[in-house]
């Protein structure tokens, strides 16, 4: 069996089954069109039916090769939690599934390791993935045991070098129906973040200290969505330290347009608030670059204030300057979140 840690540059054969990771477990898996290959990992894992398999797609984006019909709020749950431990069942009119679908729906998910969906992506089909293990056993998510055991059962595998299992959990599943969202299966992302996510998605701004300018825009989202009752949540972070308080000219300048900001508390950036939101807004390029260099996972995500508004500047940091410096971050900010927020509400 040869191991694949880099994108091969043979063609890998469509009929192929292989060994993969998909950045949390590893997997069995196949194209999802091929009929033989699925139904030898069927007789392989002693499976006595087609239901429980995932296919695996490398971006949010090849769903309308399938045709498959999604409303932009479970577009805002796709791409926030994908890449990522979530699977969706969707409906899907193409019939290239019909080794896999239930009822014409497919479990979709994306998955984190970059090499995998390069795989996909190089395959030009989607892949089936389920366990290592015999049907109704344990999963095998030790490397060595499943070489060992179940080697032979593999044409190839695609293994980044630092492959590891850190959590055991499956993806949680879900399937809407309606305005509902009915959970399948329970796994690694809270089905309760999940549905309050469906139901009120979060737009998080971030700059470096969170006490200048991220509370400034979060703060006038607010304020939009309060007046125009919309069902967005907003927050904010930043890269240098917990529970500081807004610098005092950010703070006089909403207290000058009728808003008040005493109470707010620095949050850190961190792995939890980037996937409790759906939309992540930095001041800069230079904090858009970093966040996805520390979770290039969330790249989906990520614009700078800026980009998401149409314009290519990046907003300056006021800290050290004086009130009228102030006034006019404030005017700049306030003009992009309108410009947003008027974005957002086409897409609904």
């Amino acid at each position: 069996m040869k191991i694949y840690n880099e994108l091969s540059k043979h063609k890998i054969e469509k009929s192929a089954i292989f060994l993969h990771y998909t950045g949390s477990m590893f997997g069995i898996g196949c194209s999802a069109f091929n009929k033989e290959a699925i139904a030898k990992i069927n007789f392989l894992k002693n499976r006595k039916d087609k239901s429980g398999y995932i296919a695996l797609i490398p971006d949010i984006d090849w769903l309308k090769r399938f045709d498959v019909q999604i409303t932009p709020e479970i577009h805002r749950i796709l791409q926030q939690y994908l890449p990522g431990e979530l699977s969706v069942i969707l409906e899907v009119p193409d019939p290239r599934f019909q080794y896999i679908s239930q009822n014409g729906k497919v479990a979709f998910r994306i998955p984190t390791n970059k090499l995998l969906r390069e795989f996909i992506k190089n395959l030009d089909q989607p892949i089936i993935s389920t366990s290592v293990n015999i049907s109704g056993g344990n999963p095998i998510q030790n490397l060595d045991e499943i070489l060992a055991r179940f080697k032979s059962w593999f044409d190839l595998a695609i293994l980044p070098d630092d492959a590891k299992v850190d959590n055991n959990k499956p993806s949680t599943i879900i399937e809407f129906s309606g305005d509902i969202i009915n959970l399948i299966r329970d796994g690694s992302i809270p089905f309760s973040e999940i549905e309050l996510s469906y139901q009120l998605p979060q737009i998080l701004f971030v700059c470096t200290g969170n006490t200048c300018r991220s509370p400034i825009a979060g703060y006038l989202a607010k304020r939009i969505i309060t007046k125009e009752d919309l069902k967005f949540r907003v927050a904010s972070a930043g890269f240098v330290a917990e529970g500081m308080p807004i610098s005092e000219n950010s703070d006089r300048v909403l207290a000058l347009n009728g808003i008040d900001a005493s109470g707010h508390k620095s949050t850190l950036l961190n792995e939890e608030n980037l996937r409790k939101s759906w939309l992540v807004l930095t001041m800069t390029l230079k904090h858009k670059n970093k966040i996805l260099q520390l979770y290039p996972a969330s790249a989906s995500k990520v614009y700078t204030l800026s980009e998401y508004a149409g314009f290519n500047n990046d907003v300056a940091d006021p800290i050290g300057k004086d009130i009228e410096y102030y006034k006019n971050t404030f005017e700049e900010i306030n003009e992009k979140v309108k410009i947003i927020f008027e974005k957002i509400k086409e897409e609904r």
